[in-house]
């Protein structure tokens, strides 16, 4: 291959620079000649521009022995040697990339098959991560017909019903056009299909899942719908070991009346509790065989859309529970088992206890001993049970934002540097970092599946919610409630006392107290919430709806990204000649050296200085290591749409009221030629957080933006 460099400055064992006189591009593989070991294969993480010079940093990959383990040279490169762009059958070779495997994708930025060892991939334990929207179960779609075609039965927990559409082939237009391209085909997976649900009466092509009837002290209690206490406990054991000696088995309601004439106290919530799963009608003595739900080249979908969070960990557990002993007892064959929203099946300790905490626990830690793979996917890592997380020895990662979600997934797995971190906060959709499948860390672009995906966000539909409301007076008389105009007369207070709020229209915390603490370096005093009102706006322009934000105490739009950003309508603070002298300067790209700034700028340090702190205070700019990020962008609806809804709920903090008439954001859109849908006065949680350095305001949503 052509050189591309040569090898300049200090090198090691692990990395290198070298001066670049050809195209290349960050993430690229490179080779360098060793001449010990011959052809090594490297990556470049940065590129930088000094002088008239371009430099790229590389991190060592390796070499492949006799043996086929992956090994970084033991002396380092010459200074002087060529760097030249990486011959495709060397990195497949390096990166074990195989002929035949589970395809997931391409390799970015090259024709090259992602094809991942599936042993590796099931039996090390496998992790899927991204936050909402980021093409989660996109990619489980396509490790599940992958591993359909190898035959591998396949066990998927299924909260919201999603996946059962890999029984049709892809017909979608927009995919199907990149068939060519991956090498693919449409194609159905309906006869690899065997579907149960907890409530069959929404989920009608689905069979009825039945549980067996718990019949020792041990597996009721751990089935009951509360966490018992010593004396239930201990009243249970007595009973059902009597009812067990007496009949060999018993039904729930003899089990009842056997409590009733108990003298303790403690039969009254166990009785309660009994009773809750009997009505299930989940429970049977002709429980579903666990062979007919582990099977070769079946994909069995366990269905809970319609089923109580309760129900759900309930049947989780005995479902995960019967599969872990049956694949012990070698009664059924190695199998993969998938479960979907993992944070509310295994939560972090300080998230609570869900009832199928235990088991998954001990599939995470033995399952791969007796052939019983798990892959865990979550959109909130740092809710995930530390534990379970970090015995997924291969990971998927689309991208992740959430700082305290970006810290879980660094403390769980081996191989996430700095670089990385910060590449899997700005993955774009359809793009995901696999590691641990792999020897060393590769960024692959997810292929389109071959059957369809039934994983799309529903929207909300306004006509027939304005039906909905019209037909019912209970509804009617909310929403009059609710939508009452603000007092327009004046303006001139910015916020009432701390009060307990009762169903305001609220937009939900993405980022919890508890992970503020985690965040917060400094010792923290007091954390409460602001209210900020917003105005949350569905208009329509050239067909299009859009859900627009506007913050009103300041008449700014907001936007949410990666972070929350104000969106200038042209009508917000009034700014000196020098502030919008500096905002000029600062508005030209992203992001500006502090140094910049005084240079271009042509006033003095202590002036500077001053502005800096009163664009911060007005929420226009923000400054990190030396750095002005603008916090601003120019209104366009397309861009500025919100992707969050608010909901109605219950939530204390101090209430500030608007500044400002909604008639005056009304106006401003229908200069724009937006036809308004619908509006609704809303809040946007900030945080007040009290520390011993002082105090500060973040939004809720990004832990970003100022107030």
């Amino acid at each position: 291959m052509a050189s591309i460099g040569t090898i300049s400055g200090r090198t090691s064992t692990t990395s290198f620079k070298f001066a670049v006189n050809g195209q290349v591009k960050k993430w690229d593989y490179v080779e360098v000649k060793h001449p010990e070991v011959g052809s090594v294969l490297n990556q470049v993480i940065e590129i930088e521009k000094i002088n008239n010079t371009t430099q790229a940093s590389c991190a060592i990959i390796g070499h492949r022995t006799e043996r086929g383990f992956l090994r970084q040279p033991r002396t380092p490169y010459t200074p002087g040697s060529e760097v030249s762009i990486a011959d495709n059958n060397l990195i497949k070779n390096i990166l074990d990339l195989r002929m035949n495997g589970v395809y997931i994708g391409k390799l970015q930025g090259k024709n090259i098959k992602a094809n991942l060892d599936p042993k590796k991939l099931i039996t090390k334990h496998l992790a899927v991560l991204a936050k909402s929207g980021a093409g989660k179960s996109y990619a489980v779609g396509v490790i599940l017909e992958e591993l359909l075609d190898l035959g591998v039965p396949v066990v998927i927990i299924d909260p919201h019903g999603e996946y059962s559409s890999i029984k049709n082939a892809n017909t979608n237009q927009k995919e199907t056009e990149y068939f060519e391209y991956y090498g693919i085909s449409a194609k159905s997976y309906g006869e690899n299909l065997m579907e149960f649900a907890v409530n069959t009466s929404i989920n009608i092509d689905a069979h009825q899942i039945r549980l067996k009837i718990p019949n020792n002290p041990f597996s009721l209690t751990e089935t009951l719908p509360f966490k018992a206490t010593d004396a239930q406990r201990g009243l249970l054991y007595t009973v059902v070991n009597d009812l067990v000696e007496r009949k060999g088995r018993f039904e729930f309601d003899e089990l009842i009346k056997e409590l009733e004439i108990s003298e303790s106290t403690a039969k009254w919530r166990l009785i309660g509790g009994i009773q809750q799963l009997e009505q299930s009608g989940l429970f049977s003595h002709n429980p579903t065989p666990i062979n007919e739900i582990v099977k070769p080249g079946q994909l069995t979908i366990m269905n809970f859309r319609g089923a109580s969070q309760e129900l759900q960990e309930i049947v989780a557990r005995s479902l995960l529970s019967d599969m872990f002993e049956s694949r012990k007892a070698e009664q059924i064959p190695p199998a993969f088992l998938i479960i979907d929203e993992a944070h509310n099946y295994c939560p972090e300790r300080g998230f609570g206890e869900a009832k199928s905490s235990k088991i998954i626990r001990s599939i995470a830690a033995e399952g791969r001993k007796f052939g019983l793979g798990a892959c865990i996917i979550s959109q909130r890592p740092a809710r995930v049970d530390k534990s379970v997380l970090s015995q997924c020895g291969s990971q998927i990662a689309l991208q992740v934002t959430n700082p305290s979600d970006l810290s879980a997934i660094s403390r769980s797995f081996e191989g996430i540097t700095a670089e990385t971190e910060s590449e899997i906060r700005n993955l774009p959709i359809g793009k995901a970092i696999v590691i641990g499948a792999t020897d060393f860390p590769i960024f692959v672009d997810i292929r389109v599946r071959k059957s369809l995906h039934g994983g799309v966000a529903k929207s909300f539909n306004i006509e027939e919610s304005k039906r909905a409301i019209s037909a019912n007076p209970t509804l009617q008389q909310k929403a009059i409630v609710q939508s009452s105009p603000q007092s327009t007369s004046s303006f001139p207070t910015t916020h009432t006392k701390t009060e307990t709020l009762t169903q305001l229209s609220i937009f939900e915390p993405r980022i919890s107290k508890k992970e503020i603490k985690t965040i917060e370096k400094n010792q923290i005093k007091s954390l409460s919430f602001i209210l900020k009102p917003v105005l949350s706006v569905i208009c329509e322009k050239a067909g299009k709806n859009y859900h627009l934000v506007f913050d009103m105490e300041r008449f700014t739009g907001l936007h949410l990204n990666k972070s929350l950003t104000r969106v200038n309508l042209g009508d917000g603070p009034t700014l000196s000649g020098n502030q919008q002298k500096i905002m000029n300067i600062i508005s030209r790209r992203p992001t500006t050296p502090l140094s910049e700034v005084f240079v271009k700028s042509g006033l003095s340090f202590s002036e500077v200085d001053s502005i800096l702190k009163n664009l911060m205070k007005i929420g226009n700019i923000s400054i990190n290591n030396k750095i002005i990020s603008t916090k601003e962008i120019s209104f366009n609806p397309e861009k500025m749409n919100f992707i969050l809804k608010p909901k109605y709920l219950n939530l204390g903090g101090q209430k500030h009221k608007s500044r400002f008439p909604e008639n005056k954001v009304i106006d401003f859109l229908k200069s724009k030629r937006l036809e308004i849908k619908a509006k609704k006065l809303a809040y946007l949680p900030f945080y007040k957080i009290v520390t011993d350095k002082g105090t500060k305001y973040l939004d809720s949503l990004s832990y970003s933006l100022r107030p």
